[in-house]
């Protein structure tokens, strides 16, 4: 049942239906990764493998997010969240980089280029949540993080997928995943910061926190299970 602890309002009910629609989202995605990996090629079968451990470390992490929203803690599910992606996103870009090795060689350097990047952007996006909305110190944070965002667009696009069929294909498919997918999750934390800028009461501040969770799980299940099946299908197709 429900709890109604965060004001008993249809936002916060529609936020919960959806950490549920997240588990069995990302429950679904990984068992379709691990039965897709049998009809690959054994070179191939890495994709399959990438995708279905991101999803998986998504399922589990989305079951106690699940259970803290059904119990009225949407705001408690913060820490999980960022445990989520600082696993699954640099897996992301290694997923990205094996498909993009499919449709033509990928520059030296560059995977560990981007997953540099992506910690920074995770650990400052972090230090700026945790940070006291409105204070110099989570605009910098932002800052940095949006700044790391940023140079993972830019490696990104520097790539070149040089090979043909469904694979190059699927890179230049895969990186707007990157620059659009990837733009939902400053937005939900800027979204969530202004609306807390000199916010004292609590429903105000749970009202930005349960906006801020539908954005970040919508990112989450088009980042994770969609680019997951269009790098799959890269790998069958090559």
């Amino acid at each position: 049942m429900l709890s109604m602890t965060e004001g008993g309002s249809m936002l916060a009910v529609a936020t919960t239906a959806l950490f549920i629609l997240g588990f069995v989202g990302m429950a679904a995605g990984t068992l379709y990764f691990l039965l897709e990996r049998n009809e690959l090629k054994a070179a191939n079968r890495g994709v399959a493998v990438y995708a279905a451990i991101i999803t998986f470390v998504a399922t589990i992490m989305y079951f106690m997010m699940m259970n803290l929203a059904i119990a009225g803690g949407v705001n408690q599910t913060m820490p999980l969240r960022y445990i989520d992606w600082i696993i699954t996103t640099p897996l992301l870009l290694l997923e990205f980089g094996v498909v993009a090795a499919l449709a033509g060689k990928v520059q030296k350097g560059l995977i560990a280029r981007l997953m540099v990047a992506d910690v920074i952007m995770i650990v400052t996006g972090f230090l700026g949540e945790i940070s006291a909305p409105g204070e110099v110190a989570t605009y910098i944070w932002f800052i940095i993080s949006c700044l790391a965002w940023i140079w993972i667009i830019v490696e990104v696009f520097s790539l070149k997928a040089t090979g043909k069929g469904y694979a190059a294909k699927a890179v230049n498919t895969m990186k707007w995943f990157v620059i659009i997918g990837w733009s939902i999750y400053p937005l939900g934390t800027a979204i969530q910061q202004f609306m807390s800028i000199g916010k004292v009461d609590g429903d105000s501040l749970a009202t930005a926190g349960l906006i801020a969770a539908i954005i970040y799980i919508v990112a989450d299940l088009t980042n994770k299970v969609i680019f997951g099946i269009v790098a799959v299908r890269a790998a069958k197709n090559s």
